[in-house]
C-alpha cells in the first residue's frame, strides 16, 4: 500500500469518527512505514483536538473537543467588551477584523470615538468606535442599548457586516473557548484618550507653545484638548463643554494653557497676576491610579485639590470621569442629559476602587 492510499483510507474514517473519544480500531495486518510512525497532534479552527498515534500495525485517534468557555455577557468591564467584539469579528467575519486581531499581538489595541454626520449611515446610537492596533484598517463598531442586549454594529469602513447582541457574542465565543484570549486581549484595550491620542494631543501643544504665548508669567503657550474628549458632557445637574483650547463650565469659560514649572510661589501669590488669571487655568495630559486624562488646576493655585478629567467607557458608552486629585470620583459624566439621569445613581463596579479612590 502506498502513502497516497493510506492517507485515501485515513481521512474518511477521521471524517466520521468525529465523535470518538477514544481509540480507534485496527486496519489490519500492514507495516506501516517508519518515518510515519509516532504521535501526530493537531487542533483545528474550531477548537477540536486530534492525536494520532500511528505503531508498525496500528493507528489510534484521540478526538475530543476543547471544553467550553466560561465568559459571561454580565458586568463586562469597558476593556474586556472592546476584546470580546474584535475577537467575535475576527472570527467571524475575518478580513479587516483578522487583522487587526493579528496586529494586537504586538501593539496595544486602541479605540478611537468619530463624531458621526448627519450623512452617516451608521446604525445604532451615538459615537463610531474605531478600533487599531498600529495600523488603521478602519474595523468599526456601533452600539445601541445596554447589557447583555445591547446591539453591536460591525462596520469594515462604511460597509455593514453585521449585528450581534452581547449575549450572542459571548455564547458564540464560549463555543470556542475563547477564555484566554479575551483575558490576555483585554489588558492591551486603551479607550478614547489613548496613550497615542495623548501623545499627538501632547505634540500639538508644543507647536502651539512655541507661537502662542500670553505676557501672562508662567504661559508657555495655549493646551490642546485630545480630540476625543472635545464636546458637550452632561451629568445629573451640569454641563461642561470642552473646546481646542478651552472649557465652558455652567456658562463660565476658562482658557487651558501650559505652565511653566518655574511659576514661583511669589508670583502665585501676586494680586495682578490672580486678577489677569480668573478665566485661565493650567492644563496638561497626566495620569491618576491608572486613568489617563486631563489635568487642570487654576493658574495660581498651589494648594487645594485639582482636577483630572479622564475618559473611559460604562454601559458601552463613553464617559468623562471626574476625578479629585486628594481622593474620590466626584462625577461621571455623559455624551447626553438623559444618560446622565439614568445612570445618576448607578455605582459602577470598575469604578468602585480607582486605585484607592473609593466611589462617592
Amino acid at each position: 500500500m502506498s502513502l497516497v492510499a493510506l492517507f485515501l483510507v485515513i481521512v474518511p474514517v477521521l471524517a466520521t469518527t468525529q465523535k470518538v473519544e477514544a481509540a480507534w480500531g485496527n486496519l489490519g495486518v500492514y507495516n506501516m512505514p517508519s518515518k510515519m510512525r509516532g504521535t501526530w497532534v493537531s487542533r483545528d479552527k474550531k477548537s477540536v483536538y486530534n492525536k494520532i498515534r500511528i505503531t508498525k500495525n496500528t493507528i489510534t485517534l484521540t478526538h475530543k473537543h476543547k471544553a467550553k468557555g466560561t465568559l459571561s455577557a454580565n458586568d463586562i468591564s469597558p476593556q474586556e467588551n472592546v476584546a470580546l467584539i474584535t475577537v467575535y469579528a475576527a472570527n467571524k467575519y475575518r478580513g479587516a477584523w483578522q487583522s487587526t486581531l493579528q496586529n494586537a499581538e504586538h501593539s496595544s489595541l486602541n479605540v478611537s470615538l468619530i463624531k458621526r454626520d448627519d450623512s452617516s449611515n451608521y446604525r445604532g446610537q451615538g459615537y463610531i468606535y474605531e478600533v487599531n492596533a498600529g495600523k488603521n484598517l478602519q474595523t468599526r463598531y456601533t452600539l445601541q442599548g445596554d447589557g447583555s442586549s445591547q446591539k453591536i454594529f460591525l462596520y469594515q469602513g462604511e460597509r455593514y457586516l453585521g449585528i450581534a447582541t452581547v449575549e450572542q457574542i459571548v455564547r458564540f465565543l464560549n463555543k470556542i473557548n475563547c477564555d484566554a484570549e479575551i483575558s490576555h486581549l483585554q489588558k492591551k484595550v486603551t479607550i478614547g484618550g489613548s496613550s497615542s491620542s495623548n501623545a499627538s494631543a501632547t505634540d500639538d501643544s508644543k507647536n502651539d507653545a512655541q507661537t502662542n504665548k500670553s505676557d501672562i508669567p508662567g504661559d508657555v503657550g495655549i493646551f490642546t484638548v485630545p480630540a476625543n474628549y472635545r464636546g458637550v458632557w452632561y451629568s445629573n445637574d451640569s454641563k461642561m463643554e470642552l473646546m481646542a483650547h478651552s472649557m465652558i463650565v455652567n456658562g463660565d469659560k476658562t482658557q487651558l494653557h501650559h505652565q511653566a514649572s518655574n511659576f514661583s510661589e511669589k508670583q502665585r501669590q501676586s494680586r495682578d497676576i490672580q486678577d489677569k488669571t480668573m478665566h485661565i487655568a493650567a492644563a496638561n495630559m497626566t495620569n491618576i491610579n491608572g486613568f489617563s486624562g486631563i489635568f487642570i488646576a487654576g493658574w495660581c493655585q498651589s494648594a487645594g485639590e485639582k482636577t483630572v478629567y479622564a475618559l473611559h467607557q460604562e454601559k458601552g458608552q463613553p464617559v468623562l470621569l471626574e476625578i479629585g486629585t486628594a481622593g474620590g470620583l466626584h462625577d461621571v459624566m455623559w455624551r447626553s442629559p438623559q444618560l446622565a439621569k439614568k445612570y445618576a445613581h448607578t455605582k459602577f463596579t470598575d469604578l468602585r476602587k480607582l486605585g484607592g479612590i473609593e466611589l462617592n
